[in-house]
């Protein structure tokens, strides 16, 4: 079946290796015998040539690929290669997440990763001035294949295209007519489904060719209580090295601080009615005293909220794409694509924790000592008199749950004209717009200055009912609360309570960009070993964003993320060129050389201009063997959401040195001399944009062999190193660094804000760290890629290997002040841009005859590092190996077996074989865990059958 041409089992490996194989195939020089091979654009330059491995590191995943896997969004299948790290979002990203699937390659972000279709841009997307695209917006049904550039290619494509790019090319020439349905779900609690039908149909004849596809996507959720690993808040004990139950300050049975009094002849400051069976309850109606008080145990206390989360988000998707072309003359040919596609979905937090004060900073809402439900029910002090509480928080379990749902439509349109003219010259010109728009819903959330208002004095009239204020003064349209009772019963926080105090926030996004290209191409003129071949073109690029939140979160009222409005825009003008130098062919030493050359010139009305180019050497001594190597400069441009963001509030997890032991430097930034008990360990802190920002710059590196050796037919063998710098980057001085700059040198004090006396027990506690947007420090990554397959005829079939590797030698992160953080085998969920596990791997066994084929997949994610007070101190030394801990490597196991009819193919598999659980992250913000890098949702079946005509 495997034929002795070198090219042909180049072509057939990087066709059919799949979603673990860097692609390799031969270079024309192999196929001196061919009399005619089409020249092809592939993705990392714009010259067509007639093969598809050139100077640039390249995967390739075939729709083969994709249908196997099961997988029914593309981005999951990206966010498995071992080339992807760092913090892309995906569907179980419940905390922070939307139902957005990103891919961030080399770890350094999904904004500096650049998406095309067809060649072509594709619009961010997402809530609303978005910086990357959403992945979950291009239905697998359309895809021919995903090409992965693993370089930079500004030169190229422009901006973003730091870290590499993903094309999409669609199956534009597709004929005749296909439905394809599919089902997976988990075995363990068979939650977490999905369900697809697609429908493509497609025409083509001499002079044209048209494709129509429609598919439908439903994902539905698994709860975060549903699995042992996910079922409590898990907090490693340091001393015994168990994992211990945790939960919230702010649980269902109330807490109730700065009070002096005492029960049953304790002290006690902190009241609550307490956990009837903590730790870590999670039972909104299991109190240890519900009609008294105990004191504040956090050995006991504290309310287990991870059940009430969702684990794996749901949605639903569906959407319709078309494509075509008319060839009118060799000089003149039309195309076009159309599409549409509309995601909904949903995420689901843990009931309101209800602390105005110490969780949202909000001072204007002590608890009456006045309030009739206080005087009746709330706590007392030593002379048994009723009390302002500073510090109130109250689990609302009564509302269910903080549900959001989202609504994101994208469309895109691209129209073009094409031709060629001459012998050997071709042109394009094209249009695309594209336009995203979001419409989102969040229940669960309180106006504060209604609380304001129902903490307040209040009284019972003649006639029995609870009014606010006082009965020289009421208040109307006023519902008092009372937070004092226990769920499930008559006490509890009633319906007209919940809808005085609680709203429904509906904001509004979107994206917009337009793209008007144009440029030649051709052989420019011959050389000895060949023609150069060359590029020109021009293209104007407009993008707009805008995020619109609901006018009480802007005003910064409500328990809601408060931000201020985002719109804005920019546009750009460039000037591009690429030329490819065959230099020598046929000779000892050099069955080909030749040498690739980029230029791009780039003018923003936003910050000016900049010039980028790319340099590329491909050389094969011998048959089988080629070197390749890409130097570049590459830069991305601050997006509207970096320029225009308003000010939105951030919840990140941090630690205040000013706590214990406070320096002069924090004393002098209003930190009582004995210092103060930390609020918890997220704090509130101030984001948004800068029209000040200039581009971020990158000089990228890469160099790789690639050995195809004749004494052993089927073998492939690469490796590739890449090295990027990255400077001017756009981002924030981080949290951590101005608490802890301030406390040891004095430096970004005027950043925070912090609690004054009059706040009781907050005192000192920051209110608002400053944190936005600036060009600041850099990022340094390098690695190693290494692949290898071998293909083999068997008496049973054909047999391949294939091995993709990704070895991350360095990526530090140089921070504001200079000092470097390291991130390459370290997981620095605060101080980092994500996970960063040293060695990912897969390995993928195919055997396959003419009429099925079986798969064995193996996905290994090593083992990581993350900051951990392993020495109890109180304090974690990001440069200290002792204050860490190691999280385990996950090694995930898949089968699938495809069997084809005669027009009929139909796929069985199982991803997770043996239910691996993902790996405990102590630093972990969703489910004890990183979904964002390790397999969570368990062993899942999944069928498929395709039919074709």
């Amino acid at each position: 079946m495997y034929k002795n041409n070198l090219l042909t089992n180049s072509v057939r490996l990087a066709l059919v290796s799949g979603a673990m194989t860097a692609a390799f195939t031969a270079p024309a020089v192999f196929a001196a015998e061919e009399d005619k091979v089409e020249r092809i654009e592939v993705t990392g330059s714009r010259i067509k040539r007639v093969d598809m491995e050139g100077a640039n590191p390249v995967q390739i995943i075939t729709r083969k690929d994709l249908v196997e896997s099961g997988i029914s969004n593309l981005g999951d299948i990206l966010q498995e290669i071992p080339a992807v790290a760092g913090a892309a979002t995906n569907t179980a990203v419940n905390n922070g997440g939307s139902g957005a699937v990103r891919v961030s390659l080399r770890g350094l972000g999904s904004a500096r990763t650049l998406v095309l279709i067809n060649g072509r841009r594709m619009v961010n997307s997402g809530t609303g001035a978005d910086s990357s695209a959403d992945l979950s917006t291009i239905p697998v049904a359309i895809i021919k294949r995903v090409e992965v550039l693993k370089d930079g290619a500004s030169a190229v494509y422009g901006s973003d295209a730091i870290a590499g790019v993903v094309n999409i090319i669609t199956r534009n020439d597709f004929e005749g007519f296909e439905v394809n349905a599919s089902y997976d779900g988990s075995t363990a609690e068979w939650d977490g489904e999905t369900k697809t039908i697609d429908v493509t149909m497609g025409v083509t004849n001499e002079n044209s060719n048209a494709v129509i596809s429609a598919y439908y996507t439903q994902q539905t959720e698994q709860m975060s209580g549903d699995r042992d690993w996910s079922a409590f808040e898990y907090d490693l004990n340091p001393e015994t090295g168990e994992l211990d139950k945790g939960g919230s300050s702010a649980p269902p049975w109330g807490r109730y601080n700065g009070i002096d009094g005492n029960i049953a002849g304790q002290e006690c400051s902190s009241f609550t009615h307490g956990a009837g069976s903590g730790p870590g309850q999670s039972d909104p109606s299991d109190f240890s005293n519900p009609t008294g008080y105990d004191c504040w145990d956090w050995d006991k206390d504290t309310y287990n909220y991870a059940p009430a989360n969702y684990h794996l988000t749901p949605q639903e998707r569906y959407g319709v794409f078309a494509g075509g072309e008319y060839q009118f003359t060799d000089s003149l040919r039309f195309f076009t694509e159309l599409s549409f596609n509309r995601r909904t979905s949903k995420t689901k937090l843990a009931p309101l924790p209800l602390a105005p004060l110490a969780f949202f900073g909000w001072t204007d809402a002590p608890y009456s000592a006045d309030n009739y439900y206080n005087q009746e029910l709330g706590p007392k002090d030593k002379d048994g008199n009723s009390v302002d509480i500073t510090d109130w928080r109250r689990r609302m379990v009564e509302t269910g749950g903080r549900d959001t749902s989202f609504q994101v439509d994208t469309v895109r349109a691209v129209f073009g004209m094409a031709g060629e003219f001459g012998e050997t010259w071709g042109y394009e010109v094209s249009y695309v717009y594209g336009n995203n728009s979001s419409s989102s819903a969040r229940a669960g959330g309180v106006n504060f200055e209604k609380v304001s208002q129902a903490v307040g004095p209040s009284f019972k009239d003649a006639e029995g009912n609870i009014v606010c204020g006082t009965v020289d003064n009421p208040i109307s349209d006023c519902v008092s609360l009372n937070t004092f009772g226990v769920p499930g019963t008559d006490t509890q926080v009633s319906q007209e309570m919940l809808d005085f105090i609680t709203f429904e926030a509906h904001d509004l996004g979107e994206n917009e960009q337009t793209v008007l290209s144009a440029s030649v191409f051709g052989d420019a003129f011959e050389l000895p070993a060949g023609s150069v071949g060359m590029v020109f073109g021009a293209e104007h690029r407009e993008e707009s964003g805008s995020d619109l939140p609901d006018a009480l979160i802007a005003l910064g009222i409500t328990s809601g993320t408060t931000r201020q409005k985002t719109q804005g825009s920019y546009e750009v003008d460039e000037l591009y060129t690429e030329m490819n130098f065959p230099l020598l062919s046929g000779v000892v030493g050099a069955e080909s050389l030749e040498i690739d050359g980029a230029l791009r010139y780039s003018d923003y009305n936003t910050f000016g201009d900049t010039t980028n180019y790319k340099l590329g050497l491909r050389w094969i001594p011998l048959d089988g063997l080629m070197f390749r190597s890409t130097v570049s400069t590459a830069f991305r441009a601050p997006s509207t959401s970096e320029l225009f963001a308003g000010a939105s509030d951030n919840s990140p997890s941090v630690t205040d040195k000013c706590a214990t032991n406070p320096t002069p430097f924090c004393i002098a930034d209003g930190v009582p001399a004995g210092g103060f008990e930390p609020i918890g360990d997220q704090l509130s802190s101030t984001r948004g944009g800068n029209e000040d920002l200039t581009p971020e710059e990158a000089d990228t590196l890469t160099v790789g062999i690639v050995y195809s050796p004749s004494f052993i037919e089927g073998l492939s063998l690469t490796v590739d190193y890449w090295d990027i710098k990255l400077d001017n980057a756009i981002s924030t001085i981080g949290e951590q660094l101005i608490l802890d700059k301030c406390a040891d040198e004095g430096l970004y004090c005027d950043q925070i804000t912090r609690y004054g006396a009059d706040a009781g027990a907050l005192y000192g506690n920051s209110s608002d760290i400053d944190d936005r947007n600036v060009n600041v420090g850099s990022i340094t990554s390098k690695g190693y890629d290494f692949n290898a397959v071998y293909a083999i005829e068997t008496g049973i079939g054909d047999l391949r290997f294939n091995l993709d590797s990704t070895y991350y030698d360095t990526y530090d992160i140089t921070q504001a002040d200079g000092s470097v953080v390291v991130n390459a085998g370290w997981f620095r969920r605060s101080s980092g841009d994500g996970n960063f596990p040293e060695w990912k791997t897969n390995f993928n066994i195919n055997l396959s005859q003419d009429d099925w084929a079986a798969n064995w997949k193996i996905r290994y994610i090593g083992e990581s590092l993350e900051p951990f007070d392993a020495n109890n101190d109180g304090e974690t030394d990001l440069d200290d190996l002792s204050d860490s801990r190691t999280i385990d490597s996950q090694t995930i196991h898949d089968a699938g077996f495809t069997y084809f009819f005669e027009n009929v193919t139909a796929t069985v598999g199982v991803n997770n074989i043996f239910d691996q659980d993902p790996p405990y992250a102590a630093t972990g913000f969703n489910d004890n865990t990183d979904p964002r890098t390790y397999s969570t949702t368990g062993r899942h079946l999944y069928l498929g059958v395709g039919v074709k005509f």
